[in-house]
């Protein structure tokens, strides 16, 4: 009797269940970055001196860079988990949700309008108010 391959004997339910994880992360990430923004666009409205403004849209600028590279980051290893798991899992339930989502471009997917596009759209907001005379 032959020996069954690391693929064949390979927990794809337990695979299942951390590309599932690293999307709960990527949702987590997604809310943080835009309750700070809320936050520093409400402080930076109440904000009396043009220093105080300057200091909160500088802040929430760096915050919304690493939070954007956080999100990218997530975005690109679920889709990554998600190719491998695609090819070897054989799950008839992912088939079904992979047909119904082949008519849609990548981009304009939910993880990635999630991992890239909101955050990089946010990220850049805060740049431009680095700019925009006050």
């Amino acid at each position: 009797m032959a020996k069954p391959s690391v693929i064949e004997s390979f927990d794809w339910n337990a695979y299942r269940k951390r590309i599932e994880h690293e999307d709960a992360l990527l949702n987590a990430r997604v809310n943080i970055l835009l309750v700070a923004s809320g936050l520093a666009a409400a402080s930076s409205g109440l904000a009396e001196s043009d220093r105080a403004i300057g200091l909160i849209v500088f802040v929430a600028l760096l915050t919304s860079m690493l939070l954007t590279l956080c999100t990218v980051q997530t975005a690109v290893l679920i889709r990554r988990l998600t190719t491998e798991y695609i090819k070897n899992a054989s799950d008839p339930v992912d088939g079904r949700v992979r047909e119904h989502l082949a008519w849609v471009p990548r981009g304009l997917r939910s993880t990635f309008i999630l991992g890239v596009w909101l955050p990089v759209v946010v990220t850049a907001a805060w740049f431009a108010a680095c700019w925009i005379p006050g």
